[in-house]
């Protein structure tokens, strides 16, 4: 029998976002009313869930040709196409579900547009559309005996937020036969990373009352426009040893150019002290209306905060986190998703001994000290450091809301503190010891 080489037009399925994919692949068999064939997915972390949703049927008759009409939406698919006003166009009318010149002729941006809406409708809670799942695969890999069709690839549970693709398994024409061929896909996603730094940096070192300042940025995610979740928080869990002080600044950022973002409800976000998603208590936790800070790639958070007494001393540091919550499965209303970063700031302390000069095992009682910052002070017995008394022969820095201060550091008196002298709270750096009172 003669072949016909004509049936299967091209449609074109080029999304936002989604690498261009040929309909048509190179490795080919004979073709067949089940035939079945392989899509490879590409561009995905490993351990994440890709499925595929079959959308469309490819007819051949039972000589292995194409029989029109050619491509037909499958029965779920072509309700939902048909009743949304939208995207009726795309199908035939009455039940016709054959899919029509429209689809294939449609802008890039309507497809986009059609493809997260169809996920949209398959993924929500509400009444979601009755389209099963054909096949998956775990992380970049390949989805296996899949039938001829069009299909909707959903990908979740990743640090990422990808976007819905579609690629097609259908026969081509090769010599004098239809053959079919399998597919590939590279996915394309956004991934949210957050930065922190102190005073510019990773870690710094500061002295107790000293103020320091924090900058958190966090990449803006890209969610579809018909995402059901486009959860965005960003928040900040303090330390002990840390005190939040003055206001927070938050900005849109794209490339050079920021815009200041405002708080308040049907602002750009709304402030709070806990996490998302029982995420635990913070220092603040600012939840952004995403609608509005869409269009910026970043968003960059600035405040300071005061070194307090209860500092952590020595090379733990004074550890700050913060993390961005976000919505990674955009198609499912509850998903979340975290990401920290921190920035770390240490503090040290001296312990002192008055000892007997011909016997360093003998410690002496009486003495008192004061600290300076600089040579010339010290020598002009000028600005000596304040200390808060912590108990006999300990001192902390004090920072300038403390009251009870004095700048005369006396080394303790009884038993095994005799002769001994701890300061607490100073950054690191040189720093004169000056005895007043031997």
């Amino acid at each position: 029998m003669k072949t016909n080489g004509k049936g299967f037009k091209v449609l074109a399925f080029c999304l936002i976002l989604l690498m261009a994919v040929g309909l048509f692949g190179t490795t080919a068999f004979a073709i067949a009313s089940n035939g079945t064939g392989t899509i490879t997915v590409s561009g995905v972390e490993d351990g994440v869930t890709v499925s595929a949703y079959r959308l469309m049927d490819v007819k051949v008759n039972e000589n292995g040709q194409p029989q029109e009409p050619v491509y037909t939406w499958v029965d779920a698919a072509a309700s939902w196409v048909r009743t949304n006003t939208n995207y009726s166009a795309y199908i035939g009318t009455g039940t016709d579900n054959s899919v029509q010149a429209a689809f294939s002729t449609a802008s890039a941006e309507n497809i986009a547009a059609f493809y997260d809406a169809l996920a949209a409708a398959i993924k929500t809670t509400n009444n979601p559309l009755n389209i099963p799942v054909a096949g998956t695969c775990t992380g970049s890999g390949s989805i296996t005996n899949l039938t001829m069709g069009n299909y909707l690839i959903l990908i979740e549970n990743g640090m990422r937020v990808y976007r819905p693709s579609a690629v097609n398994l259908v026969p081509e024409w090769k010599d004098t036969e239809w053959v079919m061929s399998d597919a590939e896909v590279t996915v394309k996603s956004s991934e949210p990373t957050i930065t922190k730094t102190v005073n510019g940096k990773k870690a710094d070192n500061a002295s107790i009352g000293d103020t320091v300042s924090f900058v958190i940025e966090t990449d803006v995610p890209q969610f579809p426009a018909s995402a059901l979740a486009k959860n965005y928080a960003v928040s900040d869990i303090l330390p002990a040893g840390l005190t939040l002080t003055g206001s927070i600044k938050v900005s849109g950022v794209t490339g050079a150019e920021s815009d200041p973002l405002t708080e308040g409800d049907g602002n750009d976000y709304t402030q709070g002290s806990a996490r998302p998603n029982n995420g635990g208590n913070s220092a603040f936790t600012l939840t952004f209306d995403y609608a509005r800070i869409s269009e910026y790639e970043k968003i960059r958070i600035e405040y300071t905060a005061t070194l307090n007494r209860s500092a952590v001393l020595g090379e733990t540091g004074n550890v700050n986190n913060a993390y961005l919550d976000y919505s990674n499965n955009p198609y499912t209303q509850t998903s979340w998703e975290s990401k920290s970063d921190s920035a770390t700031i240490y503090t040290y302390g001296m312990d002192i001994s008055k000892v007997d000069k011909d016997d360093h095992d003998t410690f002496l009682a009486g003495a008192e000290f004061e600290l300076y910052a600089t040579e010339e002070e010290t020598a002009d017995k000028t600005n000596a450091i304040a200390f808060v008394m912590l108990s006999e022969g300990v001192y902390c820095k004090a920072a300038a809301s403390d009251t009870s201060t004095t700048t005369t550091l006396q080394v303790g008196a009884k038993d095994s503190l005799t002769g001994k002298l701890t300061i607490k709270g100073l950054s690191e750096g040189t720093w004169y010891l000056k005895e007043i009172t031997a």
